[in-house]
């Protein structure tokens, strides 16, 4: 018994050790392919290029929102068809946000930023931490400049009939990161957030450039 209890202690203690040594060195997926250190050093002097945003909405079947128990002026029932598969098609849905831009350079700008805990579900500000901003922004004819970031954000919500929901249900962000010294390019693939929040709002406005920083800020072990 006291082999096996050894055994069982020594196990533990290696698999702790390889945790240990795989959190020191993570690596930002932001920063792979990059000549910048990974992780860096010191922190990664950056520009923002743009940053457009492109609002669609999902148009639902007036006749299932009939049959989920009515439509109540855009709330969760909208979001639940959506989910179940019940859009029809695709539209355009004009908005007043439609650069990101300017929120993300606030994000950026702090020594700390601030990135969601998690993002299935996004419907308040209230589940988001602090960390130190590996990032300084610079101008873009810096030449101490080492990264030019730029993406694109896809805002989806819903529209019955003639009636637009009251909330998003989702924003999509692509990130494109160039490197400015070797011209490398890093494409990340489309992340999808579940940002339900009132649409046209400054806080939707600051969701997005959190979701943004959270995606920049991802590491991963190898």
């Amino acid at each position: 018994m006291k082999t096996i209890a050894r055994s069982a202690h020594l196990t533990i203690w290696l698999l702790s050790m390889v945790f240990v040594a795989g959190c020191g060195n993570l690596k930002f997926q932001s920063l792979k392919g990059s000549s910048v250190e990974n992780p860096p050093l010191e922190r990664v002097k950056v520009y923002i290029k743009e940053f457009p945003v492109t609002s669609k909405a999902n148009v639902v079947d007036p006749n299932a929102a009939l049959s989920d128990g009515g439509y109540g002026g855009g709330g969760s029932s909208i979001n639940s068809l959506a989910e179940a598969g019940n859009a029809i098609m695709v539209i355009s849905r004009p908005s007043r946000i439609e650069d990101l831009t300017r929120s993300l350079l606030r994000e950026l700008r702090p020594d700390q930023l601030r990135t969601f805990t998690d993002y299935d579900r996004v419907t308040d500000l209230v589940n988001v931490r602090a960390i130190d901003n590996p990032f300084v922004l610079v101008p873009p004819e810096d030449e101490d400049a080492q990264l030019e970031i730029s993406g694109s954000v896809y805002l989806l919500s819903q529209r019955v009939e003639q009636r637009f929901s009251q909330r998003s249900t989702s924003a999509s962000i692509e990130l494109v990161i160039k490197d400015v010294k070797t011209g490398n390019v890093l494409s990340l693939p489309s992340t999808k957030a579940g940002i339900s929040m009132t649409f046209n709002s400054k806080e939707l406005e600051e969701a997005i450039a959190i979701f943004i920083s959270t995606l920049l800020t991802q590491k991963t072990l190898f």
